[in-house]
């Protein structure tokens, strides 16, 4: 059975992305860095955190890497997305604060919504739950003029 369009795509930007913290322009030099790391939710389920970059034996960068496409769903759907999403980080934050760690979660998304109202909406509702944003295909130039 042939994996769907979607998952394949989600699967190769997860890989770019991986590999850009690993030796890209965004290396995070100096830094252990762990991809797809199984950890323990407080739920006690598994989780897989999609990169987590260990900067000073404490502090803990969780990221999440998602290949959402925001341009087809409805507000609804994007509301609902935006706290499926923020609760599963949520879940991974937990599973490090409680081994002590501060934590410093983000998300990545390969493209901004065409959209620039719904680009701020989604900022705004993961912001809200202490979760910046970044958008693969916007430059920091880009995201300052936009702000």
């Amino acid at each position: 059975m042939e994996e769907p369009k979607c998952l394949t795509k989600g699967k190769r930007f997860l890989r770019e992305v991986q590999k850009d913290w690993e030796d890209g322009p965004n290396k995070a030099k100096g830094m252990e860095i762990a991809h797809e790391e199984v950890v323990t939710k407080p739920s006690e389920r598994k989780g897989r955190i999609d990169v987590i970059v260990n900067a000073d034996g404490n502090l803990m960068a969780v990221v999440e890497v998602k290949c959402t496409d925001w341009n087809k769903m409805t507000l609804q759907a994007v509301r609902r997305n935006v706290n499926r999403q923020a609760s599963q980080i949520w879940d991974y934050i937990e599973s490090q604060l409680q081994q002590g760690k501060d934590v410093s979660p983000g998300i990545i998304f390969p493209q901004i919504p065409k959209d620039p109202q719904r680009a701020k909406l989604i900022e705004a509702l993961f912001d809200a739950r202490g979760i910046p944003v970044v958008w693969n295909n916007e430059s920091s130039k880009d995201r300052k003029a936009r702000h």
